[in-house]
């Protein structure tokens, strides 16, 4: 890859960083009233509803002759709801694990999918695991433990729900980065993804019949995570992660929870003390650490 095209890869999965980290503050104000499932199926049935009508013009844009493909291949169906399904099950975990912890710990907890991506490319035979990525494993469980503050109430429900969509955006990152390889029909995927997780939460939300419930807040939030925490994140990922190599696209992740806890700070007042400041400090340091080894390597 040229340097120019390497460069704004970066800076693209850098603004995806910062797009990222404010979907925390927005979920988080929805959460107040809306449940979390509900709140998923919005975000993403506004992003599918957006994007459709738009859909064949940017697939035009990025190289593919909608003339004659003007409905999705098979394997583009195939391919993205793969991806999609895990996506899936991270947002749900992350969704619901946010109402009982603060949106800046859900954001540097999520962020322990850097840590996670190598292990998860390695299981899936994707890419090697290196000695780095390893001992990254306990360093971001001690700053698991320094985060978990006890007069912040500890690691809670929604702490642990967190960890576990971490451990779902990692296995995305891997899917990703092996479909994509195969599918080069960038905004088909990423409206193949959101799809999927509208399905999967729609009929969720139906099975669980709750009552219905937005604020006007609310709905600005579910503007702002369905137009760009949705399309715009999705397309971004799907577009320029696949270009950088894992341990790159890693590192700059790592900036995600930091860009989290800075808005969770302004907009939400969110509490740090000396010791969960420590620990989120740790868990970056072993961000950082893991995408080190495998960052050097060749874009």
């Amino acid at each position: 890859m040229s340097k120019p095209s390497y460069r704004r890869s970066v800076l693209n999965l850098i603004l995806l960083s910062i797009i990222w980290g404010g979907t925390f503050p927005a979920t988080k104000t929805a959460l107040e009233l809306t449940d979390p499932i509900q709140l998923i199926a919005l975000r993403f049935w506004l992003a599918i509803l957006l994007l459709l009508p738009f859909l064949n013009r940017f697939r035009r844009s990025s190289g593919i002759n909608t003339a004659s493909e003007p409905w999705l291949r098979k394997s583009t169906w195939l391919a993205g709801a793969w991806v999609g399904m895990w996506l899936f099950i991270a947002y749900v975990l992350q969704t619901v694990g946010m109402r009982y912890t603060t949106a800046s710990r859900s954001g540097f907890f999520t962020g322990l999918l850097v840590v996670l991506t190598p292990i998860a490319a390695y299981l899936f035979r994707t890419s090697k695991v290196s000695a780095s990525s390893l001992i990254a494993v306990p360093v971001s469980l001690f700053g698991v433990y320094l985060l978990a503050d006890p007069k912040l109430g500890a690691l809670n429900i929604g702490d642990c729900l967190t960890i576990g969509c971490a451990a779902g955006f990692a296995l995305q990152m891997v899917s990703l980065e092996s479909v994509a390889k195969r599918v080069r029909d960038f905004w088909g995927l990423t409206f193949v993804q959101m799809v999927t997780i509208g399905v999967g939460s729609l009929i969720w939300a139906l099975i669980e019949h709750k009552p219905f419930q937005v604020s006007p807040i609310g709905w600005w939030a579910i503007i702002y995570t369905g137009l760009f925490g949705s399309i715009f994140a999705t397309y971004l990922q799907t577009r320029y992660q696949p270009e950088i190599s894992a341990g790159n696209a890693a590192l700059i992740f790592a900036l995600e929870p930091i860009f989290a806890g800075i808005f969770a700070f302004f907009l939400l007042h969110d509490p740090w003390s000396q010791r969960s400041l420590l620990g989120a400090l740790v868990i970056l340091t072993a961000m950082v650490w893991s995408s080190r080894r495998i960052g050097s390597g060749s874009s």
